[in-house]
């Protein structure tokens, strides 16, 4: 059998090594599946129960009120069908950088993203809401065999025996039990909750999908984005609620089971997709996978205007401040001037440029456009030489002291003490801490 060169999100050729790893994703997935069917089928271990014990004595429910066929729908119908449609019909649509058709000269409706870039996203897409729905029933189903904790109505399905009581001292076990082995089987596997932890993943992955889709974390604070990506964390709260409700579970189980969905979702999610945090990335998919080569960062030749899916945010107050940031000049780096100094200091911000980092020669693309399939989108910054990140106390970065170089250059510099010795920042009449010049002024008594 004769691996594919290309992919269909792809137009350069790709190594074996690169198709093999992602086809290796999807066999990784098919084994959870097939593990999750084998975990099923053994027999957990049965914990030793007291007939007394109140916490035991629920009825059983015969028809819960969300059975594990509506909980996979919710948790994983749902959200496969919201990244179908969105990725394939809705992402760019709302975009304020669609190019031109050549031909007509009109905006094209549906945005910069080509085929190719949907058919990636969509790939990226689906491989992690499966990956998050893998990873906790995997785990759920291998602690529920390994603990064969008692459900809360174990007692009602067990039916023990007329006169069966607690040894004294000492405790019960199935084997005083006469109901139908399958649901006792089930009874012993209360911790953790699986419609807990399967709603939590398939839901977080969706709510942190949405959030990056919809710039959750950028500057503009708009209230109904955040609103709108707690509905998957209500749906999946419910679910969770409702194995309380039906007495199926320990008010423990459902929390733990939720915690472990939580974290199966963030670990799918960061897997293929940047964090929120990084809103200028605009929630895209990180590119194809390689190896022996540093990531190349956003410099798209012959685009028109700049990238709608990497161009930092602007503020305009910011810009009012600062003439010679707002028209494009680049501003000093955050870190104080060392061997690097002669280099371009644009370098030390990747978005005050968009000739910061150049492409390779294979990435470049003929019609003008770019593809967040290939190598040629914001990724990794932090490994590339001369980055220096910026400081941001909005994101929890605070600066341990002043320096001379801050986000706002000052018009006039400080004169070089004598000797040449680098001596501590402090502010004069002549310089701010904020790079505005102070006047001469004599301050006033109020």
């Amino acid at each position: 059998m004769e691996l594919p060169v290309k992919l269909p999100f792809s137009k350069r050729r790709l190594r074996p090594r690169i198709v093999i790893s992602y086809l290796f994703d999807y066999v990784i997935l098919i084994a959870c599946v097939v593990g999750f069917y084998i975990l099923d089928s053994i027999e957990p271990y049965h914990q030793h129960f007291s007939l007394r014990n109140i916490s035991l004595q629920y009825p059983y429910a015969e028809h819960e009120r969300i059975p594990i066929p509506v909980a996979l729908c919710i948790s994983g119908l749902f959200p496969l069908a919201l990244i179908i449609i969105y990725t394939l019909f809705l992402d760019g649509l709302f975009s304020h950088h669609k190019p031109q058709d050549p031909v007509s000269g009109k905006k094209k409706l549906r945005g910069p993203y080509r085929w190719k870039d949907r058919l990636w996203e969509l790939n990226c897409g689906i491989l992690g809401l499966l990956l998050a729905q893998g990873l906790a029933f995997v785990i759920t189903q291998v602690l529920k065999n390994a603990c064969g904790k008692p459900r809360p109505d174990l007692i009602d399905r067990c039916k023990p025996r007329e006169g069966s009581v607690d040894l004294i001292p000492g405790l019960s076990n199935s084997t005083i039990c006469t109901g139908d082995p399958a649901i006792i089987k089930d009874g012993f596997r209360s911790w953790p909750s699986g419609h807990s932890s399967s709603s939590f993943a398939g839901l977080v992955y969706t709510a942190l999908w949405l959030g990056g889709k919809l710039h959750v974390m950028d500057n503009r604070g708009e209230a109904w984005k955040p609103l709108l990506c707690l509905v998957p964390l209500l749906a999946a709260t419910l679910v969770a609620v409702s194995r309380i409700m039906d007495a199926r579970h320990h008010p423990f189980d459902v929390i733990t089971g939720s915690l472990l969905g939580v974290a199966s979702g963030f670990v799918a999610y960061r897997q293929y997709f940047p964090p929120l945090s990084e809103a200028w990335r605009k929630g895209r998919a990180y590119p194809i996978r390689t190896w022996g080569s540093e990531p190349v960062g956003p410099d798209y030749p012959g685009a028109v205007g700049p990238s709608d899916s990497v161009t930092a945010l602007r503020n305009s107050e910011e810009e009012r401040m600062n003439p010679a940031a707002a028209s494009g000049l680049s501003v000093p780096p955050l870190n104080p001037p060392g061997p690097r100094s002669s280099q371009n200091l644009s370098s030390a911000n990747p978005f005050t440029s968009s000739h910061a980092y150049p492409r390779r020669p294979h990435d470049h693309d003929p019609d003008g456009n770019w593809s967040s399939s290939e190598d040629d989108v914001a990724n990794g910054y932090e490994m590339q030489h001369g980055y220096a990140m910026t400081q941001n106390p909005s994101l929890g970065h605070h600066p341990a002291h002043f320096d001379t170089n801050t986000a706002y250059p000052p018009q006039t510099q400080a004169p070089m003490p004598v000797g040449g010795l680098h001596t501590p920042f402090e502010p004069t009449m002549t310089q701010s801490g904020y790079g505005r010049p102070l006047t001469d002024t004599p301050a006033r008594d109020v």
